[in-house]
């Protein structure tokens, strides 16, 4: 009796332990586990984007709740080199590959994102989603051989956008605006003071002039178009001696910038937005755009002006010599090595790669997903044949250097001093040359 009293009091024991164990783990189940998502795009793409996207993800994922960090553009980049510093970013983060990668991860010994190999190796979505296969861009998002994002979305640019009916009330046509000589004689005539005020009603071209991170690609084709840029091809070794910032094909580009600017554009500070809300209201007859902008074009112009009245031609050549130089680059996701939670991070970014959440970033961006590019050409015509006609040309970025971030407002700032006059083109270059050496030996 005392044995069977024995082997029931053991067995009630076991199934207390095991019964413990068990709400124990329905408890670690049950926990919420919150991701914080850091990233900058505006709220329409919140709203038609990324929020359906979280939401379908947290379906299957009921325990993962993914927190978007709305940050500004225009303050983006400074806050997350201060936030990567301090070890306080988010989770997960948002990059750009036309932004450089390496002045973000090199702020952490070891690395701020984590390598993704394993992670990917053999990794396909329940759509048929092979990540190792099916991505595009995956060797933009390398450093020292590590894969340290996805690439999730991308972009080229720039293209010219033009108002067809001004160019045909004009006498021109998009042949006019194939080289930088053509174009300053058709954004010239483009140029109209319609009620003689002494002001034109219509310009012939429009360029930011305000200093923020996406003017730098306003500016960079200019200075690749004429022969120059930061570094000879923006190739290595990025040392002192081998910058070119402020080289005579350099002060070629800006001077015919800041000629088109003076004769052709709305003069003042302006911002990109500024500059194609005027292309969509017919203030301004050409501008450059790039993918992403025709998404705005579509929301700020009526539906009748955005099918027949917009189109685009290439960027112009500096001679015929001298073909444009393009750019293609891509908004990856990565994860910080500070992430509490990286294998349902993984989870979320690898998500945002499948068929699903990619048709919906078509909206404003080119697909990184091989497998939905029919729907792509379908369902946004214009911007496939962008991507398509960007194709023919040379594609550079900028140069992926730890001193990114303090080059790009240089960029910015000695260009938009040279438009607006505030400083010579020679001497707004120079200062840019040496600010560059500055930052590189600092």
């Amino acid at each position: 009796m005392k044995r069977i009293l024995s082997i029931i009091l053991a067995f009630c024991l076991l199934c207390t332990a095991v019964s413990a164990r068990s709400s124990k783990v329905k408890n670690v189940r049950a926990k919420k586990i919150n991701l914080v998502w850091y990233q900058w795009f505006d709220a329409e793409t919140q709203k038609n984007e990324l929020t359906p996207i979280i939401s379908e993800f947290e379906k299957t994922h009921p325990n993962v709740h993914i927190e978007l960090a709305a940050i500004s553009s225009e303050t983006y980049w400074d806050r997350l080199a201060l936030d990567i510093a301090s070890g306080v970013e988010g989770d997960i983060i948002t990059l750009d590959t036309g932004a450089g990668l390496y002045g973000y991860y090199s702020q952490r010994e070891g690395g701020a994102f984590l390598p993704l190999d394993k992670y990917i190796k053999g990794k396909v979505l329940e759509d048929g989603t092979n990540l190792e296969k099916d991505v595009y861009l995956i060797n933009s998002v390398k450093i020292d051989g590590k894969i340290v994002g996805l690439p999730y979305i991308m972009f080229s640019a720039p293209m010219t956008a033009y108002s067809k009916s001004k160019l045909k009330a004009a006498g021109l046509t998009p042949a006019d605006l194939s080289t930088w000589d053509s174009y300053y004689a058709a954004a010239k005539k483009l140029t109209v003071d319609t009620n003689k005020d002494g002001t034109p009603d219509v310009y012939g071209w429009g360029e930011p002039t305000f200093v923020e991170t996406l003017s730098r690609w306003w500016y960079m084709h200019w200075l690749w178009t004429a022969g120059g840029g930061i570094f000879p091809k923006e190739q290595g070794p990025y040392t002192p001696d081998r910058l070119i910032f402020n080289s005579p094909e350099n002060v070629k580009a800006v001077e015919f910038m800041k000629k088109m600017y003076h004769d052709t554009a709305p003069q003042g500070t302006k911002t990109v937005t500024d500059i194609h809300a005027m292309f969509a209201n017919g203030s301004v007859a050409t501008c450059q755009a790039a993918v992403w902008t025709i998404a705005n074009f579509k929301a700020m112009m009526t539906p009748d002006q955005y099918e027949n009245d917009l189109g685009l031609a290439p960027f112009p050549s500096y001679s015929a010599d001298k073909k444009p130089v393009l750019v293609s680059w891509g908004n990856p996701v990565a994860i910080s090595t500070n992430c509490k939670h990286p294998d349902e991070a993984f989870e979320f970014i690898a998500y945002l790669h499948s068929k699903y959440a990619q048709k919906l970033a078509m909206r404003r961006a080119a697909p990184t997903n091989k497998l939905v590019y029919d729907d792509y050409a379908k369902i946004q015509p214009k911007q496939a044949a962008f991507i398509q006609s960007c194709q023919n040309f040379e594609m550079r970025n900028v140069p992926d250097i730890k001193q990114w971030n303090q080059f790009d407002h240089i960029v910015q700032e000695s260009i938009s001093s040279a438009l607006l006059g505030t400083r010579s083109v020679k001497d707004a270059l120079d200062w840019g040359q040496n600010e560059m050496i500055k930052a590189l030996k600092s």
